[in-house]
This record gives structure tokens, C-alpha cells and sequence, in this order.
């Protein structure tokens, strides 16, 4: 008898179920996160642009202007050499050099501008410069050579005189200009500099250093000649043209001298002098109260002329300013030969 092999039971056969791997939480966080900037990315957008606003531009347009204005006024120009050349009634060539210092690390470009210049506690500038381009670099050199036209007279008197008279003087370089730095926008930055100078200090220290009398005739009928010692202890070079001056001892006449071509550089300047000096006053002197033969001669400015044109910001503060020279005039006369011929007694003269 066969065996009979019975079928299995469906319903007794293990069934097995796969279960779906739940999500994690951060993935569904990032997918929700992707799905709201999908969304609302334009609202971020507006935010992020509302940021930059608010955070850069206060610092392009309100810092960086702030800070470069600050850089500007910390700085200074120091005067290394000036001269005042070919000099006429209403203009002059100035040739300037300078230094720019600072101790700020904003190491902009400085564009061009138009300066003023001013005298202290003035606001009515004297000349106009026309300040070139450039690196505003502590040490940075700057050169200007051009011709000033002098705006105001009056005030340019007023510098000229305050020169002569002053050991020391301030002028005020006043304008405004742009500035650039790196990648940032232009801004525009005020100029404000007080520039010390040192003056003439009223010519201390002129003298007349030789003096002697021509015995031959002359062609420019002068008498006389000598040399000038006119101390410069400035950094300025000044041409002044020719110079005519009246000689006093008291209230009496002695003549007059001129001083041709006169440039004053920094330092001593010995200049050449020619005179027409009135030798019977002369004489006269030496039998009165000046028997010393010591005359205390007070030089009055007549005039100052350059290229056939009066300069009177020049003559004005030189006629301002007598000057007085002690001059040994027997010696002179000595040397010329005359003293024993005018019975002028040598040996009592002070040397």
C-alpha cells in the first residue's frame, strides 16, 4: 500500500513581512528646511539684502569717510624749500617742496585740488595753489613749481610783511578734494593744514660787512661800494630785484646805495653794494658829536623794483623796518687815502 504524502496547509506556511526603515529625524528636519527655503527663499533674500544695507553701507558711507577725513586732519606738509621767484606786482613763480607726514595706515591716493592760503586767523586767502596728485603715504614727497596769481593785496602785504618781521609764522593750506582707497568709493575730505614756517626775524643780524670809496671816476656815478651781509635763516628763497635805500646819521643825509639783483637763499647772503654817498657831510659829521668816526647809519628802503615794475608788498614792509649799521668811516676814509688830507687824527679813532 502506497503511502500518501499530504499537502501542506496554506495557512500553516510562515509568511514574512518587510517592514519600511523609519526616517530619521534630522533627515526630515533638512527636508523640511529645503522645503520652507524653496518656499520663502525670496523673503531671505529681502533679509539678507537688508542686512548688507544696514551693516556695509553705514561703514562705506559713514565710517570710511569719518576715518579718512581723521587721517587728513592728523596729517601735516612739512616745508622742506619754497622760493618766491620772478616776482611782479600781481604774481610770482613759486617753487615748493614738501613732506607729507602721518602716522595713520590709511594709505590713500589724494586727487588734485585747489588750495588757499591764508594767514592765521584769517579766513581771505592770499594766493591760490593748484596741488597735484598723490600717494598720501607718510614720506611721501611732493614738488610744485607753477605761477601764483596773488587773489587778495592786502592780505598778501600782510604775509609779506609778516615774513620779514617774523622768527616764526603759520600759514593755512585750506581746500577740499577726493581721496581713494583700495576698492572702496571715492569720498571727498576737507583740508585744513597749519604749515609753520620760520620767517626773516626782521633781518637781525644785517650789517655792512666792507665799505669803500671810489676814487676814479665811475660810469654810474657812484662814489662808493661795498658788501651787505643779509642773514636767511628760513627755508625760503626770495628775488626781490633791485633794492634803493637812503643812509641817515641823525637827521642829516650821507646818501644813498643800491643793492642790484638781490636773492636772498637760506643762510648768509653777502651782497655787493654801490652808493653815492655825500662826502662833505661826511666830513662835517666827524667834527661833532661822532669824532669816533663810529657812525650809527639808519637805512631807510626806497624802493624795490624787479623787471622795471615796483613791488610794493616788498617796499612796504621794508620801509617799515629802518635798519641801523655802525660803520667805522675813518678807517674808510684811511684806507682811502683821505683822513690826513682832512686832518682827521687817526690814532684817536676807534677801531
Amino acid at each position: 500500500m502506497t503511502d500518501s504524502i499530504a499537502p501542506e496547509d496554506p495557512q500553516e506556511k510562515p509568511v514574512t513581512v518587510e517592514e519600511e526603515s523609519p526616517v530619521p529625524a534630522d533627515g526630515r528636519k533638512r527636508a523640511k528646511v529645503k522645503r520652507h527655503c524653496g518656499r520663502f527663499w525670496w523673503i531671505y533674500t529681502i533679509i539678507f539684502i537688508v542686512v548688507v544695507l544696514v551693516v556695509v553701507l553705514p561703514i562705506v558711507y559713514v565710517a570710511y569717510p569719518h576715518k579718512a577725513q581723521s587721517a587728513i586732519n592728523k596729517s601735516t606738509l612739512l616745508v622742506t624749500s619754497q622760493a618766491l621767484l620772478n616776482p611782479a606786482p600781481d604774481h610770482f613763480d613759486l617753487d615748493l617742496n614738501s613732506i607729507f607726514l602721518s602716522n595713520s595706515s590709511l594709505h590713500a591716493k589724494l586727487d588734485p585740488f585747489l588750495a588757499d592760503l591764508c594767514l592765521e586767523d584769517s579766513e581771505i586767502p592770499f594766493a591760490q595753489l593748484s596741488i597735484p596728485a598723490i600717494e598720501a603715504a607718510n614720506g611721501t614727497h611732493e614738488h610744485v613749481s607753477q605761477t601764483v596769481q596773488i587773489k587778495n593785496k592786502d592780505q598778501f602785504y600782510d604775509y609779506a610783511r609778516t615774513q620779514l618781521a617774523s622768527e616764526e609764522y603759520t600759514v593755512y593750506l585750506k581746500g577740499k578734494g577726493g581721496l581713494k582707497y583700495g576698492g572702496l568709493p571715492k569720498t571727498t575730505v576737507k583740508y585744513n593744514d597749519k604749515i609753520v614756517l620760520k620767517g626773516l626775524n626782521g633781518l637781525e643780524g644785517f650789517n655792512v660787512t666792507d665799505f669803500n670809496l671810489i676814487m676814479t671816476a665811475h660810469p654810474d656815478n657812484y662814489n662808493s661800494n661795498g658788501t651787505v651781509l643779509i642773514p636767511n635763516p628760513s627755508v625760503t628763497t626770495y628775488e626781490m630785484g633791485n633794492m634803493t635805500m637812503d643812509m641817515y646819521v641823525g637827521n642829516v643825509s650821507i646818501g644813498n646805495s643800491t643793492l642790484e639783483n638781490v636773492v636772498l637763499r637760506p643762510g648768509n647772503n653777502s651782497i655787493p653794494l654801490l652808493a653815492l654817498t655825500n662826502q662833505t657831510a661826511v666830513g662835517l659829521l666827524l667834527f661833532t658829536n661822532y669824532k669816533s668816526g663810529i657812525f650809527p647809519i639808519e637805512i631807510v628802503n626806497r624802493g624795490v623794483v624787479s623787471n622795471g615794475q615796483h613791488l610794493p608788498y616788498y617796499e612796504q614792509p621794508l620801509q617799515a623796518k629802518n635798519l641801523t649799521v655802525k660803520l667805522n668811516v675813518i678807517d674808510v676814509l684811511e684806507r682811502a687815502g683821505l683822513a690826513q688830507a682832512l686832518g682827521i687824527n687817526t690814532t684817536s679813532s676807534a677801531r
